[in-house]
């Protein structure tokens, strides 16, 4: 395959009844690694694209999922929640027959891979997590944060400014990704495009309203990652404005088995911020015995 070269798109229904559009390649032998994206204007393409090519020439077997309602999959009312996406993982992984697996989970969908992890550790080869959700007591100024998602209209209004004005889409991408050369024309346009497509704004929206409380967040996993006890690689940026670094650093002294890895002026996309180191640590990880 050639180094660029993506993974083939597939959609298939799960028996629940839920259509899902996700990239899957690699040799049918090799190591399964799963790549969960984040949430807002992400999804599987935007997440993995320079990932799922290095992944898939090192003998992986790759399955880069888009959550209902994200990327190319249909949206699903009855997955929009934490919970439900976790539900959703194990139903996939049952679909596509993998005993074991590799999760790789970004943001939001770091917060699935833990989630999933806790409730089926012995499925779970490695955990990787990228700026994960799942491991904070808050948001960055939770307070407004709170009232953001409460006031009427506000949401929708901020969405409608960054998918109508290339100059905000274009400060909302350098808030999360800090290094000048990967923030490319190309990626600007993705993630326009990604803007244009009502359901994941109606979905993320959804899970927001679900996870941001008034005194917190819904999904903290802070207090069972001493729970975890296979090799763990989280991955994070200096200059995360979503997760702030120290409580990465905080979860890394919980897990008993786990490396962290700090990307020095990167922001909360450390994949995309600098791919090729992040693709070098990935695969050293996984070649690890």
């Amino acid at each position: 395959m050639p180094a660029e070269a993506l993974p083939e798109l597939v959609h298939f229904t799960l028996p629940r009844g839920t259509q899902i559009a996700a990239y899957v390649g690699g040799p049918e032998t090799g190591t399964p690694v799963v790549l969960l994206h984040g949430g807002g204007t992400d999804h599987a393409l935007m997440s993995w694209r320079k990932t799922m090519p290095a992944l898939v020439d090192a003998g992986y077997r790759v399955f880069a999922p888009n959550y209902p309602g994200y990327g190319a999959s249909p949206p699903d009312d009855r997955i929009t929640t934490t919970d439900d996406m976790i539900h959703l993982l194990e139903e996939m992984l049952d679909f596509w027959a993998l005993p074991q697996a590799v999760l790789v989970g970004l943001s939001m969908g770091g917060a699935v891979a833990l989630g999933y992890t806790l409730a089926h550790q012995e499925r779970v080869k490695k955990l990787v997590l990228v700026g994960p959700y799942g491991i904070q007591d808050r948001v960055p100024y939770h307070f407004w944060s709170y009232l953001y998602l409460k006031v009427p209209g506000v949401l929708d209004f901020s969405w409608g400014l960054v998918r109508n004005s290339r100059s905000v889409a274009r400060m909302m991408l350098n808030s999360i990704i800090r290094n000048p050369e990967s923030r490319t024309d190309e990626l600007l346009e993705e993630v326009l495009d990604a803007m244009k497509n009502p359901h994941s704004q109606r979905t993320f929206a959804r899970w927001q309203h679900d996870e941001v409380r008034r005194d917190g967040v819904k999904t903290n996993y802070t207090e069972r990652l001493h729970e975890i006890t296979i090799p763990v690689l989280l991955v994070h940026g200096t200059h995360d404005t979503g997760v702030p670094l120290a409580y990465a650093e905080r979860a890394a002294s919980r897990l008993p088995n786990a490396r962290l890895e700090v990307f020095e002026n990167a922001g909360h996309w450390t994949q995309r911020d600098y791919p090729d180191r992040f693709n070098r640590l990935l695969l050293e990880f996984l070649a690890e015995s």
